[in-house]
């Protein structure tokens, strides 16, 4: 298949997946409002936190491992895995105050089925079976914005509780129908010991996730500080929220993009050729981006309130236009690192990503409310990919940080170090 038709494939089935998560969110913001939109995202931000803790073992490593381990062999530590982490780390969330504690039970179940298809998605995946992989993902989207038609607009139960039983049941359904495909995969007659399996999962899912997982909180953390704000509250991360799924639809090439930059990273050992594909892929993405980024910014405000329910978007949405160049840039520049095997500088940027948005939320979300979080979010996307751009440079050796000459010291000083070592 050529590089063309691969892009093509890969950007039409985000938009399938944008297609219908739009329309599950204009359901829920026409018919539950700020309030309960925003009480949604505080739930999800919650299935987020968990899947993303089940994937360190039950995730990607799965499928770079299927050479060392047999798909078969991951199943059994990583459903244990999964309850485990559903449960405890929802009970941390809320501990700290980060998850409302009256959906708790809500969070660990549905985060375990939703971590039980992502796994099961993982392994299809490995198994190059990568039609089913994306049909579940439709499959679950699908299942919700149906269900959630049918529920408040012909049963007439308008409430969050409708919504988390139309997701429970669409979770069920979903991963029910994830089994039958499992049966396909590669039989072995040995077995590794379990010990070793947990091992070489938790030693290269951890690698990988814990980027995943600061990006994650990185991208969503502003929800909770929003929703426990006593000035601001759910109505007002129900009003981001929207702002911020309209930011991501803006990435909807450069995500597209992103998953063709890893696999052709991984399996191009060229450096300078690999530069120059991932140079042309950054620069698609962001001229892309820029058009879809102004474009959302100009809508005026009452279009919003007229598509949602409710206005305040478009000042947010403006807010967060250097959150949508910076992050279709770092989606890009991430999978390059994936695709060479450097995980840790993705973690690294992450980290340093949410820690700027942790202290510009901390100073501007209590003076500034909405437009606070918004702003926060732009500095920590701005900060985030100028450490990735650096990092990318200096795993590459690209020619761009020749610029500085004290940096290619400090680079050549460092790489002598680790050769000694």
């Amino acid at each position: 298949m050529n590089l063309r038709r691969t892009i093509l494939q890969s950007i039409q089935s985000r938009a399938w997946l944008l297609l219908l998560s739009t329309a599950i969110i204009l359901i829920n913001t026409r018919t539950l409002g700020p309030e309960g939109q925003g009480q949604i995202a505080w739930i999800q931000l919650g299935l987020l936190l968990v899947t993303g803790a089940s994937g360190f073992i039950a995730g990607g490593a799965v499928v770079y491992l299927k050479k060392v381990i047999p798909l078969r062999a991951t199943l059994l530590p990583g459903h244990l895995w999964l309850v485990i982490s559903s449960f405890g780390t929802t009970a941390l969330g809320i501990q700290m105050g980060f998850l409302p504690k009256h959906h708790m039970f809500d969070i660990a179940v549905l985060g375990w089925l939703q971590g039980i298809i992502i796994f099961h998605g993982q392994l299809l995946l490995g198994a190059q079976n990568i039609r089913a992989h994306n049909r579940l993902q439709v499959m679950q989207n699908a299942c919700v914005a149906g269900g959630l038609a049918l529920v408040y607009f012909v049963w007439g139960w308008q409430h969050v509780d409708a919504f988390l039983a139309v997701l429970g049941i669409s979770l069920v359904v979903t991963a029910l129908l994830s089994i039958p495909p499992l049966r396909h995969l590669p039989q072995t007659d040995s077995q590794p010991p379990l010990k070793e399996v947990i091992r070489l999962l938790w030693k290269h899912g951890s690698a990988a996730q814990a980027g995943g997982l600061l990006q994650m909180l990185t991208n969503r953390t502003n929800f909770s500080l929003l929703a426990r704000s006593t000035v601001n509250g759910a109505s007002a991360t129900g009003i981001y929220s929207v702002a911020f799924y309209a930011l991501e639809a803006m990435w909807i090439v450069a995500r597209g993009l992103a998953p063709v930059v890893h696999a052709r990273t991984a399996n191009n050992s060229d450096r300078n050729q690999r530069i120059r594909e991932t140079r042309g892929m950054l620069g698609l993405a962001v001229l892309t981006t820029i058009p879809l980024a102004c474009s959302a910014a100009l809508i005026p405000d009452s279009w919003y309130a007229h598509i949602v329910g409710f206005g305040g978007i478009q000042p947010v949405v403006l807010r967060l236009l250097p959150a949508a160049i910076a992050g279709a840039m770092a989606s890009i520049l991430a999978h390059h690192l994936s695709g060479i095997g450097q995980h840790k500088w993705n973690a690294y940027s992450s980290g340093f990503g949410l820690f700027v948005l942790s202290l510009g939320a901390w100073q501007w979300i209590p003076t500034h409310g909405i437009h606070g979080a918004a702003y926060a979010a732009s500095a920590a996307a701005v900060m985030q990919t100028t450490s990735l751009v650096f990092a990318w440079s200096y795993c590459e050796q690209s020619p761009w940080l020749s610029l500085w000459p004290r940096w290619s010291e400090i680079r050549s000083s460092v790489l002598r170090s680790e050769e000694i070592q």
